[in-house]
């Protein structure tokens, strides 16, 4: 697969990959969601998608890596109907990547019989998912220290009909 002009290779997270998804999540919190969200709630994204996290998540459900040669450059998981953890190398961005993950990950979600999917969505994140059908179903404000709010979207995706 190509994604504009660079050669990519797609395949499920092996355990080889874990140490570069854990450092390509926590780059993209730092340099993405820092602009957007206050010091405690990057700490809670952080704790959110902290190592044990990702390997529990990648034993329960279906995660995805994104190589362009030996550079891994993006991610994503799917477990039942719930998308999470989808980064892209914010120097890779805005390149099709994620939108290429994200027709994976219901291609398989449609494969295993899951006929809509549902994720929580950051600020960032929000119109690159309006973009791909998803619709908003909630507006959400989580305080996660006294002044400092996580605000995110719960989003969801008929993926038939």
């Amino acid at each position: 697969m190509t994604a504009r002009g660079a050669e990519l290779t797609i395949k499920r997270l092996s355990e080889s990959d874990l140490k570069q998804v854990c450092q390509l999540v926590s780059d993209t919190i730092n340099t993405s969601y820092a602009v957007v969200y206050p010091p405690r709630v990057i700490d809670f994204f952080h704790q959110y998608h902290e190592r044990a996290v990702v390997i529990a998540d990648a034993a329960s459900g279906h995660t995805i890596v994104v190589r362009s040669g030996e550079r891994l450059v993006a991610t994503g998981t799917r477990i039942g109907t719930n998308v999470r953890r989808v980064f892209v190398r914010p120097d890779w961005q805005r390149r099709g990547i994620g939108q290429m993950m994200m027709t994976e990950l219901e291609a398989v979600a449609l494969a295993a019989g899951v006929e809509r999917l549902d994720l929580s969505a950051s600020l960032p994140a929000k119109d690159f998912y309006l973009r791909l059908g998803y619709e908003i179903v909630s507006e959400e404000d989580y305080e996660v220290a006294p002044g400092q709010h996580l605000e995110y979207y719960e989003m969801a995706k008929e993926l038939r009909g």
